[in-house]
């Protein structure tokens, strides 16, 4: 397997580029030619661009407008050799699906990172999946078996996991004897803040005697109406809201607790790097959460909207510390069992293998 493409709309901060960006290095460490490209040549965020130059990625950013890009990726798989192009997401899997009928020996694998789009996302995808790419990549079974019943050819779908490194343990310290909780994420609806926000009030006020913190991290359009719900709530001087931080990984060290009330989900990047972190997780019962979440293990799964049941949870881990602890040690070793770049890269090379083999 030579001359590899990894193709992204754009390189700003997120999950699939993120793991475009670790996929290109660790085929490129395995001796395999690899060339990341960039569609919107013009979107890339520095940490991206560092990664990029640090790990010595060959970087192509195509400019001008879609049909000289078009042109530009056209010759840039002629002219080098291009056998395979791995995309994210619908634009990129849509134009690497169309390249393919200009190189009928080009294998294209789209790549799919959500259980839920708009519809003209899902008619794109959909049309690329069954009549263009040769397969498309999934990073959650949920995702899977919804797009199975609505139509997607299911021999042509393959389900890999997300990777992310384990951080190195290290002792939470926290002086004041205060319990954070923390959440990670855009500030959109499908997130649910408003049962996150009623879940921690609840908890709090069953719990007067603890100092207890909660931690909002992210951005989005829905950042006004979630400091409005907080001053509602009473909760000025126990929430604090951090917009869109370089230091994530400094701030859930410094955490206790992580929550996600989501309404859908893929493959949680945010839950991954929570877990990474050594912090035990209550998570929604949406996406491929259990497979991240063991109930009991290394945190609790709940149903969406149960603020009760959320609160009750809680609480537990709040008046819990030995079992936190536990849990966190827990979600750091499913970590590095399952969800390691080592696990990522053979499944990535046995889906190349089988399909140049297969001749596809």
């Amino acid at each position: 397997m030579k001359n590899i493409i990894i193709f992204c709309k754009t390189l700003a901060i997120g999950g699939a580029e993120k793991q475009a960006l670790v996929l290109a290095k660790l085929l490129a460490e395995k001796g395999e030619d690899v060339l990341l490209i960039n569609w919107c040549g013009n979107i890339i965020d520095t940490r991206n661009s560092d990664f990029i130059r640090d790990n010595s990625i060959t970087y192509i950013g195509l400019k001008g407008n879609p049909i000289r890009k078009f042109m530009h990726f056209l010759r840039i798989i002629k002219n080098q050799n291009i056998t395979i192009v791995l995309s994210y997401l619908t634009l990129a899997n849509f134009i690497s699906g169309i390249s393919k009928l200009f190189n009928r020996s080009l294998i294209s694998i789209g790549g799919i990172r959500t259980e839920k789009l708009p519809f003209y996302k899902f008619f794109f995808e959909k049309l690329t999946h069954n009549f263009l790419n040769d397969a498309t990549v999934f990073n959650n079974y949920s995702a899977k078996s919804k797009f199975e019943k609505r139509g997607f050819n299911s021999g042509k779908i393959f389900v890999i996991h997300n990777t992310i490194t384990a951080n190195p343990v290290y002792t939470r310290e926290n002086p004041c004897g205060e319990v954070v909780i923390v959440s990670v994420s855009r500030f959109v609806e499908p997130k649910d803040f408003v049962t996150a926000l009623y879940s921690f009030k609840q908890a709090a006020g069953n719990n007067r005697g603890k100092k207890l913190k909660y931690r909002l991290v992210g951005y989005g359009p829905l950042e006004g109406t979630i400091r409005s719900m907080i001053s509602l709530l009473d909760l000025e001087k126990e929430v604090t809201i951090l917009i869109n931080p370089p230091n994530i990984h400094d701030i859930l060290k410094s955490c206790d607790i992580y929550l996600s009330t989501s309404l859908f989900e893929g493959l949680s990047n945010s839950i991954m790097e929570a877990m990474s972190s050594g912090l035990p997780v209550i998570a929604t019962d949406v996406g491929d959460n259990r497979y991240l979440i063991e109930d009991g293990y290394n945190g609790y799964i709940v149903p969406c909207k149960d603020v009760g049941l959320i609160a009750e949870k809680l609480e537990y881990l709040i008046n819990n510390e030995e079992i936190r602890k536990e849990f966190g040690n827990n979600s750091r070793i499913k970590i590095a069992r399952e969800f390691s770049e080592k696990e990522l890269l053979e499944h990535y090379f046995e889906l190349l293998s089988s399909l140049c083999r297969q001749g596809k």
